[in-house]
């Protein structure tokens, strides 16, 4: 093992983590610009998920009392449709298109958020798999499938303890569906789940245990505006990455 390789992707998963653990999200957000020039793009989206679904197991044994599966069912049917497109683009498509789409329209969702522009739900079973739909296909296809989800919880205004619980379920089981998905497409290898993503496992833990320290000090006011923030540098991010490909 390269010391100075697990040193880099532990800290990136530290990071990453500690994010995780305080919005619910952003895992690849933080993770995806570090390991990506280290890894390359399609490694590092593979590792995350990897990884991501052993550090969101954890956190969801953890917070195993207060998880609802009635919450996120609509959700996670979307994303069994999503998925498997979104593993097929990464398999045999350039993303640097959908990184441009899925940028701009984040950035442009944050700014009707942050002007307290909301829409009504009138069709909530339909609009959640729709959302569900739109996360499994970038969650597989540039890793990156927390904001879409993240935006309709804020857009519903939910509780910071049940918005974080719903979507760590929710990526925990869209996580290991893309997985599945990506062994039987050849995206995946079996042994891409050892080495790192098991090596890093001490850096998850401690930036559990640190987001964890950090979540329980914030009000559900600088929830949503980190929510926000985060969303607002996922789609910054993606907008970069479409130019930049």
């Amino acid at each position: 093992m390269d010391v100075g390789l697990l040193g880099i992707t532990s800290l990136a998963v530290f990071l990453a983590t500690v994010f995780q653990a305080v919005a619910g999200f952003g895992y690849a957000i933080v993770g995806v610009p570090i390991l990506s020039p280290i890894l390359g793009p399609k490694a590092a989206v593979i590792f995350l998920l990897i990884s991501g679904t052993y550090m969101r197991g954890s956190m969801l044994y953890m917070l195993r009392k207060q998880v609802s599966f009635a919450r996120i069912k609509n959700f996670f049917a979307g994303a069994l449709i999503g998925v498997v497109p979104g593993g097929l683009v990464l398999k045999s498509v350039s993303v640097a298109t959908l990184n441009i789409i899925l940028g701009a329209t984040l950035i442009l969702a944050v700014t009707l958020l942050s002007c307290h522009l909301r829409w009504e739900t009138k069709h909530k079973t339909w609009e959640q798999i729709a959302f569900g739909v739109v996360g499994g296909f970038f969650t597989a296809a540039t890793g990156v499938g927390g904001p879409p989800l993240a935006l309709y919880m804020l857009n519903a205004q939910k509780d910071k303890q049940e918005a974080r619980t719903d979507l760590i379920f929710y990526f925990v089981i869209c996580n290991c569906w893309t997985l599945l998905s990506g062994l039987v497409i050849g995206n995946v290898a079996w042994q891409d789940f050892v080495g790192l993503p098991l090596w890093t496992l001490p850096a998850a833990f401690l930036g559990m245990w640190v987001g964890e320290k950090i979540f329980h000090r914030i009000n559900q006011h600088l929830f949503n505006r980190i929510a926000l923030l985060a969303i607002l540098l996922s789609g910054l991010t993606m907008l970069y990455k479409g130019v930049s490909l």
